[in-house]
């Protein structure tokens, strides 16, 4: 069934306004309840402790003197003697509820300060996020400015929330709790409620505990962690070809010259500040970085890749990178204060803060993006003018293309580590994909150019909305130069830019290679693992002992009718109908043979297995075959009602059929569902039956797979 959800503005509307507004109304009742109870308590006590002075004094003189009493039941008379312990006894229950009234002032007050601070840190975070959101789009250094300030603001703000609530609910519900000992009638059914009083009580004060410290670490510095890519770092001794076509294109842009130039296999063309981890060397490089992927730079020609590059130099000129590095630790802040509330619970206490914390990150995220979309307009024109506006539109078109070629030898390469255990020292990945393409041709473009509206989260403009930004279309004539041939082999344009472009690409094919190696012998120590932990065989019985002891019982009963109507016929008015006598005795002994016959049915039947799991499939004697546990996709068992294993099949695999006597299994053909019914299965839990049923699937697909590896 499909949990309903409310709309994001409803919800904020529900949790920030509705449910304080509730919860203040909540208070100044319990407030009003408060004062009206503590005032009478008070009178009541004042006046039974005049009574008990004036009632003992009258005892001293005179003990068997008969006093007369108005109360709520009417008058009731008392000698004096008797008098003084009721009274007494009275004013000391006066005086617990005084105590209780002065204890459930302050409480009421609670809630009402609670719902307050709920409520206006709720509308506070509202209004800051919002104002941010809308100070965000005036520039880049406002968005920075404005979320740094939200950064600091919003923690306190979620915590206030969570602090709020908190203190409303625990206060109305111990509120309420201790209003019950008022009660003079404190039955059974006021325990109960009692006792959920406090447990909602519990449970507010442990929710808060909870998400008070998740929220404490939102309020830690942000300490950004470098940035995994596999690539090397290039000198400028191994490619003063590329270095002075960098140079050049920086100086026509009057851009920042990065520091470093990074070439992998994977990625797309970026520029960063963060700090960079290289694999597999793991050099650390930091400053201005410029990311090169081998595979594009093989497939483009050179004002393509003017256009590319320059693309990327407008960032920094731009001060897109340094704008990334200082929004970094604002965007990490805002997850973090999320994620410390969603590890922590997701109780009704934590909910409202968690609903706000997304509501003010959605406000940044878009934001975000629409300068992020602004500057990739900015830095499209940037790299036509270090190119030509052709160059750009065609570059922009051709690295869209690419990705599919360069996944699809990505994907052989993949299958080759696994069939082998060493990888080809002289494999050259860029020069597959490269190949591929001089065979194969392009994909189609049109999905690549399908004219849409950018999503608020999308940082990319759709293609077709920046070439049509340069003042172009994408006609058959911009197609045809995007989607022309690659050149030959040693003839492109990055073989010119390095010293050694085959030996740069073997090593980070082989790089790339001895990673996949690495993750297929982890894969493959992990699969090993999984095969061994099943056992040989297992041998499973249906568990009926309970069901034969019951069926014991219900034939004791059924004979002990039939004693009751045989021997005690004249006590239970059976002595003069033999018919109803002979009916009710032959009912009873009939249900005392069905239930024998039953039970002795199921002792037998407990005889033979019910299931043999062994390595290779699963045998169950309701079914006419086995089932291999390759043909198994998924299974589930349940207890809840009858023990039951659930085996959903795989599309290939044939299914079994049930046998007659298989009542409680079923065969669903349309959804491809086994269900093998039982009792239980003997000495063993149902979780433990469906952890021994995961090792023999898992191990028999650990199995199947490891036989690529071989």
């Amino acid at each position: 069934m499909r949990k309903l959800e409310l709309p994001r503005n409803v919800s904020l509307a529900v949790w920030l306004v509705l449910v304080p507004a509730l919860l203040f109304g909540l208070g100044l009742w319990q407030a009003e309840r408060a004062a009206e109870t503590l005032a009478q308590s008070k009178a009541l006590s004042e006046e039974l402790t005049t009574t008990l002075a004036q009632v003992r004094k009258i005892a001293e003189t005179e003990p068997g003197a008969m006093l007369t009493f108005q109360g709520d039941a009417g008058a009731k008379s008392l000698s004096a003697m008797v008098a003084v312990p009721q009274v007494a006894a009275a004013l000391e229950r006066a005086e617990e509820d005084l105590e209780i009234s002065s204890i459930r002032r302050p409480l009421a007050w609670g809630t009402i300060g609670g719902a307050i601070l709920a409520f206006a840190s709720g509308i506070l975070g509202l209004a800051t996020a919002t104002i941010s959101g809308l100070r965000a789009r005036r520039s880049q250094e406002q968005l920075v400015r404005s979320f740094g300030r939200l950064r600091i603001i919003l923690p306190f703000i979620l915590a206030a929330l969570v602090i709020g609530f908190c203190i409303g609910i625990v206060c109305a519900a111990v509120f309420e709790a201790i209003s019950m000992g008022l009660w003079a009638d404190f039955s059974s059914g006021s325990a109960k409620l009692f006792a959920l009083a406090l447990m909602l009580a519990g449970l507010a004060l442990y929710s808060a505990f909870l998400g008070l410290r998740g929220l404490k670490d939102v309020f830690a510095l942000f300490a950004p962690q470098p940035m995994d890519i596999f690539g090397r770092r290039v000198q400028e001794a191994d490619a003063p070809v590329l270095f002075r076509f960098v140079r050049d294109l920086a100086d026509r842009q009057q851009a920042v010259r990065p520091d470093t130039v990074v070439v992998g296999l994977t990625s797309g063309f970026f520029v960063t500040e963060s700090e960079l981890r290289l694999w597999p060397e793991e050099e650390v490089v930091a400053g201005r970085t410029l990311y090169l992927p081998a595979p594009y730079l093989d497939l483009l020609d050179e004002p393509e890749v003017a256009a590319v590059i320059g693309h990327e130099l407008a960032h920094f000129s731009g001060k897109d990178t340094l704008y990334s590095q200082r929004f970094t630790p604002i965007y990490a802040g805002l997850w973090r204060s999320l994620t410390a509330l969603q590890r922590d619970g997701g109780s009704f206490v934590l909910y409202p803060a968690a609903l706000l914390g997304f509501h003010a990150l959605e406000r940044f995220d878009h934001a975000v993006n629409h300068w992020s979309r602004i500057r990739e307009f900015e830095a499209d024109r940037s790299g036509a003018r270090s190119s030509s506006v052709v160059g750009a539109a065609s570059a922009l078109i051709r690295t869209g293309l690419i990705a599919p070629a360069l996944n699809h030898v990505f994907g052989l390469a993949a299958e080759r580590t696994l069939a082998a255990d060493n990888s080809d020292p002289e494999s050259d990945l860029v020069a597959e994909t490269s190949d591929l393409v001089r065979v194969n041709g392009w994909s189609d473009p049109v999905s690549l150019l399908e004219d849409r509206q950018p999503h608020p989260t999308d940082t990319h403009p759709p293609t077709i909305q920046r070439i049509q930004a340069m003042g172009l279309t994408a006609d058959e004539r911009l197609l045809a130069i995007a989607t022309r041939a690659p050149k030959p082999a040693g003839l492109t344009f990055a073989s010119e830019l390095f010293s050694d472009w085959k030996a740069l690409c073997r090593q980070l094919s082989g790089d790339y290679l001895n990673h996949l190696r690495d993750l297929r012998s982890a894969r493959r120590q992990t699969l090993e693992a999984l095969a061994a932990a099943a056992p040989d065989e297992t041998v499973v019985y249906d568990n009926v002992k309970p069901m034969i002891w019951t069926m014991a019982i219900v034939a004791t009963i059924f004979a002990g009718f039939g004693l009751m109507v045989t021997v005690f016929a004249a006590e239970i008015g059976f002595a003069h109908d033999y018919f109803a006598r002979a009916l009710v005795s032959g009912i009873a002994a009939a249900g005392v043979v069905m239930c024998g016959l039953y039970a002795l049915y199921l002792h037998r039947s407990a005889a033979q297995p019910l299931m043999i799991l062994t390595p290779a499939e699963l045998r169950a004697s309701m079914l006419d075959r086995p089932v291999a546990w390759t043909d198994i996709d998924a299974h589930q068992v349940f207890a809840s009602n009858r023990f039951a294993l659930r085996l959903l099949l795989a599309p290939s695999a044939s299914l079994p059929a049930k046998k007659w006597r298989a009542l409680y299994s079923k065969i669903d053909r349309k959804q491809r569902i086994v269900t093998i019914g039982a009792m239980g299965i003997r000495g063993m839990k149902a979780a433990e039956f469906s952890a021994l049923v995961e090792r023999y699937h898992n191990a028999a697909h650990a199995l199947k797979e490891l036989s690529r590896f071989s």
